[in-house]
């Protein structure tokens, strides 16, 4: 009987540790999403919006005037130049306008400890061309900070191809839905116009329907000739390295929207929501 009493005893010690244990690690994953929820998803100017209709009516610009346009708008060069070749100066004007806007953020919970935040608005982007690349670091689960990455398809169309979360394919869908992230950045490959088409059409005609597989380069290779799984950076990496351009700025297993942002073969033509000078470093 007494050494019944003990053997129960000890269960009852190791059940009370185990949920001791998980209560533990719960409440660590929580105080994880409470961090990021109170971290800076959005950042938004602290200096004085100016008055660049008169400057946006030059036909050229030196230096000094595109980093003045940049700090007003978030549109490097490129985005200005796309901008006004196309005869929208307006659009700029309205980038400006929301580059400047006082937002909230809304949560949006789609998992276990999984959120995406956008704002309670919508900024306008700029001219995308085929083989664009969104990021944005809006979307996190508990302590891990991944964010979320799409290809532009067909920038006339408003159209990119993203891989969103376990249970889904890959799809086509509107770039205008990053403009109501928290931040974004657009980012476009240092290559040849026609070359980025090429990719761009690729991938629209190859990359559709793919399983979604968070793992993909750890159980399985990181590149196969033959695409079976991917996920939202990994699709955008693939799609890129299948021409011989490899997007990963550290080349680890699991390529990461951080890593495509961080690629030295990107040129930045818009940032919205990141701090202008450090972007996503």
């Amino acid at each position: 009987m007494e050494e019944g009493r003990k053997n129960y005893k000890k269960a009852v010690a190791w059940i009370c540790a185990v949920l001791l244990l998980i209560l533990a690690l719960l409440g660590g994953v929580q105080a994880g999403v409470i961090y990021r929820k109170n971290s800076c998803l959005h950042w938004s100017p602290n200096y004085e919006k100016r008055d660049i209709s008169a400057l946006l009516e030059k036909d050229t610009f030196t230096k000094e005037e595109y980093r003045v346009l940049y700090e007003q708008t978030g549109l490097t060069e490129l985005g200005v130049d796309g901008l006004l070749s196309r005869g929208e100066k307006s659009k700029i004007l309205a980038i400006q306008e929301g580059f400047f806007g006082e937002y909230g953020l809304v949560e949006d919970h789609f998992g276990a400890f999984t959120y995406m935040y956008g704002i309670d608005g919508q900024t306008r982007l700029a001219h995308l061309e085929n083989g664009d690349i969104l990021v944005s670091s809006s979307t996190f689960t508990s302590w891990f900070q991944y964010g979320h990455s799409a290809l532009v398809v067909d920038g006339e169309l408003d159209t990119i191809i993203e891989s969103v979360s376990m249970g889904h394919l890959s799809e086509k869908w509107y770039a205008g839905s990053f403009a109501s992230r928290a931040n974004f950045l657009v980012l476009r490959p240092d290559l040849p116009k026609e070359q980025r088409e090429e990719i761009a059409l690729w991938a629209k005609d190859n990359l559709v329907g793919v399983p979604y597989r968070l793992t993909t380069g750890i159980f399985s290779k990181k590149y196969q000739e033959e695409i079976k799984t991917s996920h939202c950076s990994h699709l955008v990496w693939y799609a890129y390295k299948k021409f011989g351009v490899d997007l990963d700025s550290n080349g680890g297993a699991v390529v990461t929207p951080r890593d495509i942002a961080r690629s030295p073969r990107l040129k930045l033509v818009q940032c919205f929501g990141f701090d202008i000078d450090e972007l996503w470093g």
